[in-house]
């Protein structure tokens, strides 16, 4: 009895909402299809960085005097940030500059040390007087042997007549006097000419030696020539060194680490602290792996978030990395992400490395499209549907999809411009429901 009970009231209540019911619409949101341009994007979370960051390193050994600065200090591009006592670069490049002199002395003592040109033409007037002296002690003793012919025939001559007591005694002496006299002169005029053949013999060595050793020294030259240019290397390399020891900012930004402060002697390529170029600011952005498909370099990004208070800024996609990484989100679910790096113009944003910014990647756009509010579309029977309202009933249709975002969904076919769809669903909405718009 208690069952039956129940059914009734509840068979009478639905008969009185059932009579309620009857003549009445269900109240709902409408709109009309419209044109708009409807875009697809990809919504994330990212943060500005600096791409170029240039850290500061020794560019020689030295002891570096204490950095006058502090992490945020702004520097610009050529100003002097650190200094490198000289004073070691300074006695050394001294002591090289004296090396180079004394080994253009040493070069220039290897033309000292050659024969002169007037030794040489001395040793050659020397070989042409031995030349002489011998072409004339050889016709000295022809002369000289015609005389003493003619002479040992007149003392042959005055010896028989001696003997014959046809001559003087004082005669023969005479001729004897001769005779042997122009032999004597004769043996001494060849004795002149083999000491002249000597001299001769010993001045064409000399003037060989002289000609002879002109380049024989050539090689020190070349030695010290070598010595020098090594030298001129290591000048240049030290003077080079010497324009180091003032360390200047490469480029104009922010100082983000120091790593010295205080004086210290350091090897050459440690680090001395870090700068930003500001120049070079974008935003870094980890895109989800599955939804990086669509995405180009090149693709419009608009830019939002609290840093810009309320401001909307543009960039685009500058690069898309080849891999992805896995990240722990902040609810700790593991995800396969992509680095996404975008680029956007800072000058009036002003905006600092390290700032949360939201982005809105856009990868596909239609413009001037058959749009209707996303919120009207719903699936039935494995299609796209919407209600369109023909009067003041609501009916079902099949619609073509293009482009969606969160706000539009693009309509390729099925209801034309202009025409009244239900916006905005209800669960009591079914194909024939009446409908009445809500004001």
């Amino acid at each position: 009895m208690k069952r039956i009970g129940i059914g009734i009231v509840v068979i009478a209540i639905a008969g009185v909402i059932g009579t309620a019911m009857v003549g009445q619409s269900l109240v709902v949101e409408m709109s009309e299809v419209t044109r708009e341009t409807v875009y697809e994007y990809i919504v994330e979370d990212a943060k500005t960085r600096l791409d170029d960051e240039y850290v500061i390193d020794m560019p020689i050994m030295g002891t570096v005097q204490r950095l006058e600065l502090e992490i945020g200090d702004v520097v610009t591009k050529g100003e002097v940030i650190g200094h490198i006592d000289p004073y070691s670069l300074e006695q050394e490049i001294l002591e090289v500059k004296a090396l180079i002199r004394q080994s253009a002395a040493f070069e220039t003592g290897v033309d000292i040390a050659k024969p002169k040109e007037e030794d040489i033409a001395s040793a050659q007037l020397r070989v042409k007087e031995m030349t002489d002296a011998v072409k004339i002690a050889i016709k000295s003793q022809d002369v000289l042997k015609i005389n003493r012919d003619e002479a040992k025939k007149a003392f042959e001559r005055a010896t028989g007549l001696l003997a014959a007591g046809a001559t003087s005694e004082s005669l023969y002496d005479e001729a004897e006097l001769r005779y042997m006299g122009l032999k004597e002169d004769l043996a001494r005029a060849v004795l002149q000419e083999g000491a002249a053949e000597k001299a001769l013999e010993q001045a064409g060595i000399a003037l060989k030696r002289l000609t002879g050793s002109i380049d024989d020294n050539e090689y020190m030259r070349t030695s010290y020539q070598a010595e020098s240019e090594g030298l001129k290397a290591r000048l240049a390399s030290l003077q080079d060194d010497m324009k180091k020891t003032k360390i200047v900012a490469p480029v104009s930004g922010p100082v983000l680490e120091m790593f010295i402060e205080d004086r210290r002697v350091l090897l050459a390529g440690e680090p001395l602290l870090k700068i930003g170029n500001m120049d070079s600011i974008e935003i870094e952005s980890d895109v989800l792996s599955e939804e990086i498909a669509p995405m180009r370099e090149g693709n419009s990004v608009e830019i939002t978030g609290k840093a810009l208070q309320g401001k909307v800024a543009y960039g685009k996609v500058k690069r898309i990395y080849p891999a992805g990484f896995m990240k722990i989100s902040s609810l700790g679910v593991e995800q396969q992400r992509v680095r996404t790096i975008i680029e956007f113009d800072n000058s009036e944003l002003g905006l600092r490395p390290g700032t949360s910014v939201d982005v809105r990647i856009i990868t596909a756009e239609s413009e001037n499209a058959l749009a209707i509010p996303d919120r009207a579309l719903f699936r039935h029977q494995e299609e796209w549907a919407i209600f369109v309202v023909n009067g003041n009933t609501a009916e079902l249709k099949s619609v073509e999809v293009g482009l969606r975002n969160d706000d539009w969904a693009e309509i390729k076919s099925g209801v034309d411009e202009g025409t009244l769809i239900v916006s905005e669903l209800k669960n009591a909405l079914l194909d024939g429901t009446k409908v009445s718009r809500l004001d």
